[in-house]
């Protein structure tokens, strides 16, 4: 199975296509171009494989599907770019898009880089403590014959079958350091990662979130190429495979087959609300309606790029809480054996 293109590498060649079709240059002559420009490698090969698609069939769209390295995403914008004749445009927005998924990916890497490192340094301080040092003080209070009961012999007997499986819990932990050392590095791992995050409490506003974007961008580029408002929203909805977000989209879709206008068909659907809604109406009635859409897309964006910052930030203290307090319960379940003992001594 061929390992699909990274951010970095869509934005590039989205990018070089963009400004090859700027400068006047076709598109298989493009293609051609960036060929010869790219060294002997996967990528050559990838390129190769494209200019002989698109020699065949004279389709962008349909090379890249060919290719297999090229998410569905890229592959229908590109659709919609030679279907409307917007193909430089559409080049140039997907270049601006995967560099904000590379930038995005890339703070959540940073971001979660640091809390992996504590949580895998408390999980290893918890695993001495609990098969190092309560098993010590575990021989001490039997020696000095003092019964241990409720939560404290509850951590104790704990304690021990930790210490049956210290080596066990050791390679646990090494393997799980590794597994996110590894989902950091990969693109495959990153997007994990990302689904992780997105079902945390907020996570499906976030999901909903980069839908719409996904959507207003397309539909802003659709109807920028002069395409009729119905043939837009179709080739604009089935951008997403998100259930509840189609279920939106079939409401709109009716909506505007029984004559609603675009505008108000996604507001009573909750496709866009608030201001959103307000500024889509104005720009349907001062005939800017593509650059509202635009607009649109690029907020949703980065109001999605920010709900997800803010749960990879709620990370770090909500495991550092736990595994304190956790470490906080062991240490007071020995502390409260040896005060009582101290107490009789005195």
């Amino acid at each position: 199975m061929k390992q699909m293109l990274t951010d970095n590498e869509l934005s590039a060649f989205s990018g070089q296509l963009a400004m090859i079709l700027h400068s006047g240059i076709s598109v298989l002559e493009g293609v051609s171009i960036m060929q010869e420009d790219m060294p002997e490698g996967e990528g050559r090969n990838i390129i190769r494989a494209i200019y002989s698609s698109l020699e065949e069939t004279g389709e962008l769209a349909e090379a890249l599907l060919t290719s297999g390295v090229f998410p569905e995403y890229f592959i229908k914008m590109t659709e919609i770019g030679e279907r409307s004749g917007t193909l430089e445009e559409v080049m140039s927005s997907l270049c601006d898009y995967y560099k904000r998924q590379e930038s995005l990916t890339r703070s959540i890497r940073e971001a979660l880089t640091y809390p992996l490192i504590l949580i895998c340094m408390l999980f290893a301080v918890l695993l001495v403590l609990m098969t190092q040092v309560m098993p010590v003080f575990g021989e001490v209070f039997e020696q000095l014959g003092i019964e241990m009961t409720g939560v404290s012999s509850m951590i104790f007997r704990l304690s021990g079958v930790m210490q049956a499986a210290a080596t066990i819990l050791l390679v646990m932990i090494v393997l799980l350091a590794l597994a996110c050392v590894l989902a950091l590095r990969s693109k495959k791992g990153r997007e994990m990662l990302i689904l992780v995050i997105t079902k945390l409490p907020l996570g499906r506003k976030v999901m909903e979130r980069l839908a719409r974007s996904r959507f207003s961008d397309a539909l802003s580029l659709a109807l920028h190429s002069g395409l009729d408002m119905g043939e837009s929203f179709t080739l604009a909805a089935g951008l997403t495979d998100q259930k509840l977000f189609q279920g939106k989209m079939e409401k709109a879709a009716a909506l505007l087959e029984e004559g609603s206008d675009l505008a108000d068909s996604l507001r009573d659907a909750s496709i866009i609300t608030g201001l959103n809604a307000r500024m889509l109406s104005i720009g349907f009635r001062t005939g800017s309606a593509e650059d509202a859409l635009k607009q649109i897309a690029v907020s949703e964006q980065e109001e999605a790029d920010n709900r997800i910052q803010k749960a990879v930030g709620a990370l770090e203290p909500t495991m550092t809480a736990v595994l304190s307090l956790l470490t906080g319960i062991i240490l007071v379940s020995v502390m409260l054996p040896l005060l009582s003992v101290m107490a009789n001594i005195g």
